[in-house]
């Protein structure tokens, strides 16, 4: 006997239900005549129940992973904050990706909903940003080897319509994330900024970003790459996952360090995936553009694949980089989330620690092996000394820009120097 079921949804299809039942356990169940886009490449199409080991990680992945801020979340709505099911119950139409949540009792009225857009103006956007700043001083000490750039900081989402902002309510998509950065981390969401910049002018796909200021607050901008434009102009739903959920990882242990997927359980997954060699090509050049950077935070939740039908899945565009070399503590000690050939210093990572990371993935089969590895790393070295000044001076009208460049700029380039001069 089940206590509760929810109605899933992906881009507005009815996939599926999920039960919880009176022991808290969660299953998952396709449809019968649901033949599209998976949930989960942890749960494809199938006519099979999913149990709670598979779908609870999911679940808890599409929700914010401080425990303080779900537990706010579960006392507005008077639900315990450890319960994915009973939070996405409340709170599950606008997710992640494209999945949405909902009661039986609710469906024929989300069905029914139409998009409606509430303007929003800078003033209202900077009294919501400024309500998310933490009270504290920051700091270029640094007082943690890394921060959850997910989970740790807080957000909310806009749509963007010409020039203007818009509260979304109904099935209307949000567009575009705003973050104020870490606490405790000077001027971090600047800093992530300028990485974001940085590997989009290296030719990496990464989502479009801006900072801007609205009503004296300042903030990155982040666009959606869960979404795209229509030649009508309507926004669309774009569905994915991060590698966290795909390995039923619970967010709280993202980290190798607590057991959380390493670069080769990420390369694992993306063997099965129809385009394979472009996704292992893509991974790794994201993962190399995170090590050139400095960046500790680059987690399994921090890469994400863009799911189509069956086994169609692309990497999706890089998100949440920031450097850690800005600080002076992760600058002494700085670690990779995810080492490199079983390297994870910033500053250490060789040929040879290349040629275990291509060999031991068997990277060969993609055309990705020791030679090209190293070609790639030298190629992303060179491309972020070639860009990096440019990067600054995307940020360079921001308060705080010379600041943040006379900290930051120099590292990153004696790390890319260092490194070239290691292969």
């Amino acid at each position: 006997m089940t206590e509760s079921t929810l109605i899933v949804f992906i881009c507005g299809r009815r996939v599926g239900t999920i039960e919880q039942n009176n022991a808290g356990l969660l299953g998952f169940r396709y449809d019968p005549d649901y033949n599209g886009i998976p949930l989960s490449l942890s749960m494809p199409v199938s006519n099979r129940t999913f149990p709670h080991k598979v779908v609870q990680p999911f679940l808890f992945g599409l929700l914010p992973d401080d425990r303080s801020v779900r537990r706010s979340i579960g006392l507005e709505f008077g639900v315990r904050s450890d319960n994915p099911f009973l939070l996405l119950r409340n709170i599950g139409l606008d997710c992640p990706g494209a999945v949405q949540f909902c009661p039986p009792e609710q469906v024929d009225s989300l069905l029914e909903r139409t998009a409606d857009l509430e303007p929003i103006d800078e003033a209202a956007i900077g009294r919501r940003l400024a309500a998310l700043r933490e009270r504290r001083e920051d700091s270029w000490l640094g007082s943690q080897e890394h921060w959850s750039l997910g989970g740790n900081q807080g957000k909310f989402a806009l749509a963007r319509h010409g020039d203007r902002w818009f509260e979304c309510h109904g099935s209307a998509p949000t567009t575009h994330i705003f973050k104020n950065g870490v606490y405790g981390f000077r001027l971090q969401a600047l800093n992530e900024f300028v990485c974001m910049r940085l590997a989009a002018r290296c030719g990496l796909p990464a989502a479009g970003v801006s900072y801007e200021t609205f009503g004296g607050e300042p903030a990155i901008v982040i666009e959606r790459y869960d979404r795209t434009k229509l030649p009508d102009g309507a926004t669309l739903r774009l569905h994915q996952e991060d590698f966290c959920q795909i390995l039923g990882i619970l967010p709280e242990n993202k980290y190798p360090e607590y057991g959380g997927p390493g670069a080769a359980d990420i390369l694992g997954v993306i063997a099965s995936t129809a385009k394979a060699a472009r996704n292992a090509k893509l991974f790794t050049a994201m993962l190399f553009f995170n090590y050139l950077v400095g960046a500790p935070d680059a987690h399994a939740k921090n890469y994400s694949l863009l799911l189509g039908e069956g086994r169609d899945a692309l990497v999706a565009p890089l998100y949440d980089v920031a450097s850690g070399l800005a600080y002076d503590e992760l600058r002494r000690k700085a670690r990779l989330a995810m080492s490199i050939g079983g390297e994870n210093r910033i500053g250490r990572v060789t040929r040879n620690s290349i040629k275990r990371y291509a060999e031991a993935n068997d990277l060969a089969r993609f055309d990705l092996g020791e030679a090209a590895c190293v070609e790639l790393m030298s190629e992303l070295a060179q491309a972020v000394l070639d860009n990096l000044a440019e990067a600054f001076n995307d940020a360079q009208a921001a308060e705080g820009a010379d600041e943040l460049r006379d900290r930051l700029e120099e590292p990153i380039a004696e790390l890319c120097r260092t490194t070239l001069g290691r292969l």
